[in-house]
């Protein structure tokens, strides 16, 4: 079996996996006569590995039903978890680079164009697709279980495949106990590394809640996956750990707004993050979301230090016009 994943892999590393789904079969565009007998016998053949007896019969067929049968043959692989012997990986290699020859016109955008009636070579090249992903995962699986995974392996700006590695990881890590990724962790938040997204530094926050992996997202270009993460900090954190999570999560401008409304739910709120956010009253672009934040919360001291700070501001910026006349002049008249 060894065998067979090096292969596959030496095989499939230089093939294009980004395979579009297969068109579905449809038997009314060919003659059915006979077509069960050769499902059958094709079938048959594939189990026993007997490649050149099934590339023999479908030779020997029309265009039409050849491409049709070829296209149900490949679909019947797409459950196969990996390839079952290296003969099979080969011919199912050699079925995805094939230009399908039997063209139906279909419209497309308003536009008349030519496409393939059964797309073989797309189903062959979905089913080396997943089965890639499962010798990437394999690999991961094993990698993990000892102890000697590398991240920069996969995380690289060189790595052609390195959206589809990451899913096969993501995948990984999916079934990982929670020992593992706190390992994990603790090893990615050490390390200076080129990451496309945030989906793996969301993954292992959500599973291990580990602080310095939060403090490496929070200095991440922020996607979804940064928002997502941000709402979980109070799940693991409370008191002061969490009030300075999200602090330095405010600090990043475009988590502001979320991070301080995480930061306002906290109760008790601890003293450090009422004074960060009484500060950022003055905050021209956030004082009034600040603000509404403030009076939604039950914290009679913070709401009377706003009420306070807000008076202050008010006396500020009162107009010298505004004043009470008490009719007394400023300086004696002169002669």
């Amino acid at each position: 079996m060894k065998l067979v994943l090096l292969i596959g892999l030496g095989w499939l590393m230089g093939m294009p996996v980004h395979a579009a789904p297969p068109s579905v079969p449809r038997s009314e565009l060919v003659a059915d006569e006979g077509l069960q007998g050769h499902i059958d016998y094709l079938g048959s053949r594939l189990q026993q590995g007997q490649f050149a007896a099934m590339d023999s019969l479908l030779d020997s067929l029309a265009v039409g039903q050849r491409e049709y049968l070829l296209c149900r043959l490949l679909t019947t692989l797409d459950a196969s978890p990996s390839a079952s012997s290296p003969e099979l990986l080969l011919w199912v290699r050699a079925q995805s680079v094939k230009a399908p020859r039997w063209l139906v016109e279909k419209e497309v955008d308003g536009f008349l164009v030519q496409q393939p009636a059964y797309d073989f070579a797309a189903a062959a090249r979905l089913v080396l697709s997943r089965w890639q992903q499962q010798v990437w995962q394999d690999n991961y699986r094993q990698l993990l279980e000892q102890n000697s995974f590398e991240f920069k392996q996969i995380y690289n700006s060189r790595n052609r495949d390195l959206a589809l590695q990451q899913q096969a990881l993501l995948a990984v890590l999916e079934r990982q106990p929670r020992f593992v990724l706190q390992r994990e962790a603790r090893k990615l938040a050490a390390m200076s590394i080129f990451l496309p997204d945030n989906q793996l530094l969301r993954q292992l926050v959500e599973r291990t809640g580990d602080t310095a992996l939060y403090q490496k997202l929070w200095h991440q270009p922020v996607d979804h996956d940064s928002i997502a993460a941000l709402m979980s900090v109070a799940r693991f954190h409370q008191g002061q750990t969490a009030s300075d999570l999200l602090i330095a999560a405010s600090r990043n401008s475009r988590l502001t707004l979320p991070a301080l409304q995480q930061l306002s739910q906290l109760s008790p709120l601890p003293d450090s993050a009422q004074k960060f956010l009484l500060a950022e009253l003055g905050n021209r672009q956030y004082s009034g979301q600040v603000a509404s934040l403030l009076l939604q919360m039950d914290e009679p001291r913070l709401l009377a230090q706003l009420a306070d700070r807000l008076t202050q501001q008010e006396k500020r910026h009162a107009s010298p016009v505004m004043l009470p006349d008490t009719g007394t002049p400023v300086a004696q008249p002169g002669l």
